[in-house]
């Protein structure tokens, strides 16, 4: 029998491999939840208390950072109201040309020429008017003096030397402003002391006075009767322009003419002029 049951084994039909089961599907990855956003600070959220500034508001940067400096344009010629409208002081510097029209005692009536030099200090009171005060000094040189008598001897009549004069005054000065030109018009009272050489004939300085107390340009008859220093009193008017170059200075030109407050017909006894130089603030 057991031959027969090796045949039905071989004839038996041979069953087919299983086949592999099938891959189990994919199980879905888990999604990530978004985390929430942190809460803003709470003045975040609330309204300004003023509204947003325009930048074009803000100020300009100082030049020269990036920004132009000012230009202010100019005419031709230059005719601004310039920098003398706002000067309150002046001080000025003048060499000047002097020249005396008195004749001096044994000198004959010859003009007596010299130079000096004057100093001016004004304060503006007005817009057009100033006060000022003013000084000059100079010096004349004079040659000797002589004559011949009837009897043909030689006098001295004057010794050479110089006439020292030194003068002071103050007065109002009205200006007319016309930018950079600045013409000056003055007038005022003062004194004059003339000093002169040694006398060597009478009515020359300490010597004896002339008929009715008369003595020389800028003396006195005194009690002895002999003639001493002394000082004139004066009036004067005088004209100046002035050019401003800068903000504070200038220069220009000037005259003055003097006489005797005594006797102001008699004019003029003294007279100056010459260039001016001025610092303003």
């Amino acid at each position: 029998m057991s031959w027969l049951a090796a045949l039905l084994a071989v004839s038996a039909p041979v069953a087919a491999p299983a086949a592999p089961a099938p891959p189990a599907a994919a199980s879905p990855a888990p999604q990530s939840t978004p985390t929430p956003p942190k809460p803003l600070p709470p003045s975040v959220h609330e309204i300004p208390p003023e509204p947003p500034r325009d930048p074009n508001d803000a100020p300009f940067m100082v030049p020269p950072n990036n920004q132009p400096r000012p230009i202010k344009l100019r005419t031709t010629p230059d005719l601004r109201r310039g920098y003398s409208s706002v000067r309150r002081f002046a001080f000025t510097f003048a060499p000047l040309f002097a020249s005396f029209r008195l004749p001096f005692v044994g000198r004959g009536d010859g003009r007596t020429h010299g130079a000096g030099f004057g100093g001016e200090v004004d304060v503006q009171i007005m817009k057009w008017l100033w006060l000022r005060a003013q000084g000059t000094y100079s010096v004349h040189p004079v040659q000797d003096r002589r004559s011949e008598t009837d009897d043909g001897k030689t006098v001295v009549d004057a010794i050479a030397g110089t006439v020292r004069a030194a003068g002071f005054g103050a007065g109002p000065v009205v200006a007319l402003d016309l930018g950079r030109f600045v013409p000056l018009i003055e007038g005022g009272i003062g004194g004059l002391r003339v000093a002169t050489p040694n006398g060597v004939a009478d009515g020359q300085l300490n010597q004896k006075c002339l008929d009715n107390d008369v003595c020389d340009v800028g003396l006195r008859c005194g009690g002895d009767s002999k003639c001493h220093q002394s000082v004139i009193p004066e009036v004067y008017f005088g004209g100046a322009i002035d050019v401003l170059v800068r903000r504070h200075f200038s220069f220009g030109a000037q005259f003055r003419y003097y006489a005797l407050l005594t006797a102001p017909g008699k004019f003029p006894i003294f007279l100056v002029g010459g260039l001016r130089v001025a610092v303003r603030f």
